[in-house]
């Protein structure tokens, strides 16, 4: 498994976003395999290399059709506060004036989608659980986007420019590269946007567009405005960076294994490059290199939320079914709510790798529909484990250590055990663990 950092200084988007993976070393073939399915949808795929301010980059285009065309990179129909379509004011109906919901009528011929075909058309294809997981959570976060930016439910989202064929090929390429290059942690510390008016097919709106800064707001996607005039991150582009990122937080020092740079289609100056970097963390927090002991301090996440509305029976059975899950601790709290209800705030402690599947339990088992999350570094003591031989049999101790201290702690099951069997207390046999180390 590897580290990915994704170097978002001239932005991100769908085909940037495959192209910087493609170019690290990720299987072509798999991509193809993936989206063999799609054949006749209306595109074809093209996978080469392009020169940007002198340097050699992928280019992963998605060519379409005429019916499928949505302008994306035509920068007269983005930037050109004179443009017509076909000699008509912008007015007049060519430019697609869009409307969200079911029952939507439409002056133009481009392909929409629902946010339940999406699903189904995902659901068709062969991919690997990691990037089917990956693809339907990119989607998702793009139809909640959709859904607060239009006012409408989420299964009333109708997606154009987004929802087209092309989106769904960026999404479910990204999803399958990642898997391929073997990816599980995805660092994303910025992702720079552009500034001014861009036009869509509901009309010229701000950068960053509603979608990217909802998607932003959701997930904790950093966001930071350069200078350049333009949209440099696109929905499918922020909706792919939040799905797989896991932290915004580099290493204070990494090596680079491999590197990979992906072109962007629009013509800006200086010209859209995204850089995806594999690196390994050279440096444990303490000057000890990687390989080495770890020392003392890890990242970790909180999770927290309030229940007021569940029941005991319900809290105590989540309670267990996330320490099985891989939770690091787990406790509730008795806490008073508003209208003075009294309640309990569930705190969990997990790492990346199991945070998704945690928060997945607590909505499920639980009533609350909303989850709080905060990433933490901690200071631990180094644990190891002891067998320690007393008159009454062996007990199992934790050591722990830092700094010069040293505490031992005979562990409870095994003290109960040893006392059971030699039909003495548990506080003997527990002095006597602690006074033979």
């Amino acid at each position: 498994m590897s580290t990915l950092f994704w170097d978002c200084q001239t932005g991100i988007s769908g085909d940037m976003a495959v192209a910087s993976l493609l170019d690290l070393g990720a299987s072509e073939e798999a991509v193809r395999a993936a989206l063999a399915p799609l054949a006749g949808e209306g595109f074809e795929l093209h996978v080469g290399r392009v020169e940007k301010a002198g340097l050699d980059c992928c280019d992963f285009d998605v060519a379409l059709d005429e019916e499928h065309d949505g302008h994306d990179h035509d920068m007269a129909y983005l930037y050109d506060p004179e443009w017509t379509p076909g000699g008509e004011s912008v007015a007049g109906g060519a430019a697609c004036p869009c409307v969200h919901g079911d029952g939507a009528s439409h002056t133009h011929g481009h392909h929409h989608r629902s946010y339940a075909q999406v699903r189904e058309v995902l659901a068709s294809l062969d991919l690997a659980p990691r990037a089917r997981s990956l693809s339907e959570k990119a989607f998702r976060l793009l139809a909640q986007a959709e859904s607060k930016a239009h006012g409408v439910p989420v299964d009333e989202v109708h997606f154009h420019e987004v929802g087209a064929i092309d989106a769904i090929v960026d999404v479910v390429a990204a999803a399958v590269c990642l898997d391929s290059l073997g990816v599980d942690k995805v660092i994303v510390p910025r992702v720079v946007e552009g500034t001014g008016m861009v036009r869509c097919q509901h009309g010229v709106i701000p950068v960053p567009v509603p979608a990217v800064v909802n998607i932003a707001a959701a997930t904790g996607l950093p966001l930071s405005v350069g200078p350049r005039q333009g949209e440099l991150v696109t929905p499918t582009g922020a909706a792919i960076a939040a799905a797989a990122m896991t932290s915004t937080l580099l290493p204070k020092r990494f090596s680079v294994k491999a590197c990979g740079m992906g072109a962007g289609k629009r013509d800006y100056d200086p010209p859209s490059i995204l850089r995806a970097l594999l690196i390994e963390d050279v440096d444990s927090g303490d000057g000890t290199a990687s390989g080495a002991a770890p020392a003392p301090g890890d990242w970790i996440w909180k999770l927290e939320c309030n229940i007021d509305d569940s029941t005991g029976e319900m809290l105590g059975a989540v309670l267990e079914d996330l320490m099985a899950t891989g939770a690091r601790d787990a406790h509730f709290l008795p806490v008073f709510m508003k209208k003075n209800r009294p309640a309990y705030e569930l705190a969990i402690i997990c790492d990346d790798a199991h945070r998704e599947a945690l928060e997945r339990i607590v909505f499920a088992e639980t009533t609350t529909i909303g989850i709080r999350r905060q990433r933490m570094e901690r200071s631990v003591m180094d644990v190891s484990w002891r067998d320690v031989e007393t008159s009454y049999g062996t007990v199992r101790v934790k050591v722990c250590a830092r700094d010069g201290l040293l505490r031992a702690y005979p562990e409870y099951e095994s003290v109960r055990a040893v006392a059971r069997a030699a039909g003495t207390d548990f506080r003997t046999v527990y002095l006597a663990a602690a006074t033979s180390l």
